[in-house]
């Protein structure tokens, strides 16, 4: 008989449509729904779950789990949406089964990481946290040079914004003000209860990729996916990005991951600490990094949940590891088959990116037009190598037709339009077909548009 999980359901996280086939296959899939999906999702909900029971929206979100989860006579509790990680993890301690347990709010909230870091000596950046934009001048003040602000609840850099010395701190406030509250409004904010802090400040860490990659063309930072099970953490992989736009807006994500094994050991051996000091039970985890100058790496964050975007498919493409199915098998207390070393390029039988697509080049520059979104009109093998294939995710990415939103710097993922999936035979060539794609999507979808 197969196991029952209640899948705690909201926006963020893997796309549903590569999310819920995985489940479903190994259990019988209840599903907790935050919010109202798009039409398609509902019934791809519908149709292959045993049962989808709305939230109510007064309720305290960990006792509406509870409840719901006590009356479906739930095996297992899980969720990969990272606005619902702390009410699944507050849950699931009550109902005495496997989740991500008291360290979740750590792994969520930015000041409570950074403290944590902090107390075990993990190599962290100088910050403050803030409350006001007096609080603000005051953490610039002592900091000193360049900082960053960031929501201590963010997400896809919305809300997060650079300030140089002398440069006017009330504007800067009140754009990030407005980039939290859209955030809130388009449903990707904390489901939950919350008190403290709302924002943070940061030093800029002074990072760099001298020493680091043997190729050009990579960012310099990336992440480490895992798993953490019993309060072990499993390093399973690193994976790669291309460099940000300003305001540290992310543009993609690659595995494999081309450093030198050794440096990639070393990598994780940090975020073991870093994983470690958080205090977590049982998830799925995504450490981010930034490499140095100096050979050593400083710590972003990390996530009691899989890494957003395409990520997880990432991992399937290039190393035939199924990170969904590895986490439900240790939320419902089994013993997950976690590969027994950190995978390394040579594991790899091929290369896959999250790419996505929003309204700039590889630079940062803005598009001069906004075409409608229409990349299924695109000719790929245009901009691509043989054998590379691109597809849309379309879990992530804004209904085909509609106007290109414009960029800003300080709204993050609420100026995509969508997000690709992008596979190659090796990660050099998926590197440098991500690059024409970003530089060159513009004109391709306006000639489509054109041609449609």
């Amino acid at each position: 008989m197969q196991p029952a999980v209640l899948l705690v359901y909201a926006k963020g996280g893997p796309a549903l449509e590569f999310l819920l086939p995985r489940l479903v296959s190994r259990a019988l899939v209840d599903v907790l729904l935050i919010g109202e999906p798009q039409p398609w999702q509902r019934e791809l909900l519908e149709r292959l779950c045993r049962r989808v029971v709305p939230a109510d929206p007064s309720a305290v979100l960990p006792d509406e789990i509870v409840r719901v989860a006590t009356e479906l006579r739930s095996d297992g509790v899980l969720t990969f949406s990272e606005f619902c990680v702390v009410a699944t993890a507050q849950a699931c301690l009550r109902l005495g089964i496997p989740g991500p347990g008291e360290g979740a709010a750590r792994s969520r909230d930015k000041v409570l990481m950074r403290q944590a870091w902090q107390a075990a000596g993990v190599p962290n950046p100088a910050f403050r946290p803030v409350d006001s934009l007096a609080e603000l001048e005051a953490a610039r003040a002592e900091i000193g040079g360049d900082v960053i602000v960031k929501s201590a609840l963010g997400a896809g850099s919305i809300g997060q914004a650079m300030l140089s010395p002398g440069e006017d701190g009330a504007a800067v406030w009140r754009e990030v003000e407005a980039a939290t509250a859209a955030a809130r409004r388009s449903g990707m904010s904390e489901h939950g209860d919350r008190t403290g802090p709302r924002y943070l400040v940061e030093e800029i860490i002074q990072s760099g990729v001298d020493g680091w990659y043997d190729q050009p063309g990579y960012g310099d930072y990336l992440s480490v996916e895992g798993l953490v099970a019993g309060g072990v953490y499993h390093p399973v992989c690193l994976t790669a990005r291309l460099p940000t736009v300003p305001v540290f807006v992310e543009l993609s994500n690659h595995a494999p991951c081309t450093l030198a094994p050794e440096l990639q050991q070393r990598i994780a051996d940090v975020c073991r600490q870093a994983v470690d000091a958080l205090g977590l039970d049982t998830c799925a985890t995504h450490t981010e990094v930034k490499l140095m100058p100096d050979g050593t790496v400083r710590l972003l964050e990390s996530a009691a949940r899989a890494g957003g975007a395409a990520v997880t498919r990432e991992l399937v493409e290039a190393y035939g590891v199924d990170l969904i199915g590895l986490q439900l098998a240790a939320a419902l207390g089994e013993s997950p088959a976690v590969p027994d070393r950190l995978l390394l390029p040579a594991d790899a039988r091929g290369a896959a990116a999250s790419l996505s697509v929003i309204a700039v080049d590889s630079t940062g520059k803005p598009w001069s037009s906004l075409p409608p979104f229409r990349p299924d009109l695109v000719a790929w093998e245009e901009l691509v190598s043989g054998g590379t294939t691109v597809e849309l995710v379309r879990g992530q990415s804004q209904p085909l037709g509609t106007p290109m939103p414009a960029f800003h710097p300080h709204t993050g993922v609420l100026a995509y339009a969508g997000l690709l999936l992008v596979r190659a035979a090796d990660p050099l060539t998926l590197r440098d077909d991500c690059y024409r794609i970003l530089d060159g999507l513009e004109e391709a979808m306006t000639r489509a548009a054109a041609d449609a």
